[in-house]
């Protein structure tokens, strides 16, 4: 491996560590791991020297839950697919405590949105009550 494709590793450990605002720069660097350039690396660096101007930002989580209006969704009947389902809970599993939490999930794509390799981009968002998990 070369230092670069080291540089974008060790990035990706910063974005598992809990370092999300740079998530999106390094997935679309690591897009070009197969044939990186002179460019890359300046780009690599610059995220670099972004982590050290901001290396003291904390991560604060909003444990409000979302206020989605279920009215925008259509309502869809899946109990041809899931006819007798029924969420199986151990007899051993602890009691609940604590509130509920909210899980929502948001995907958006662009079709052939790369101007010169015609490759999609997909974005996926996950919250957890209002706070964004990945």
């Amino acid at each position: 491996m070369t230092s670069i494709q080291n540089l974008i590793g060790i990035l990706h450990w910063t974005i598992e560590l809990g370092c999300d605002d740079i998530h999106v720069d390094v997935a679309m660097l690591a897009r070009f791991l197969v044939q990186l350039q002179k460019g890359h690396l300046q780009q690599a660096f610059h995220i670099f020297a972004y982590l050290k101007a901001h290396n003291k930002l904390t991560m604060v989580f909003d444990d409000t839950r979302a206020n989605i209006a279920e009215s925008r969704f259509i309502k869809q009947d899946w109990t041809e697919f899931s006819q007798d389902a029924k969420e199986l809970i151990p007899p051993n599993a602890p009691e609940l405590r604590g509130n509920a939490v909210q899980l929502n999930c948001f995907v958006d794509a662009d079709h052939a949105g790369d101007h010169i390799t015609r490759r999609a981009h997909t974005g996926i968002l996950i919250f957890l009550n209002r706070a964004p998990i990945i």
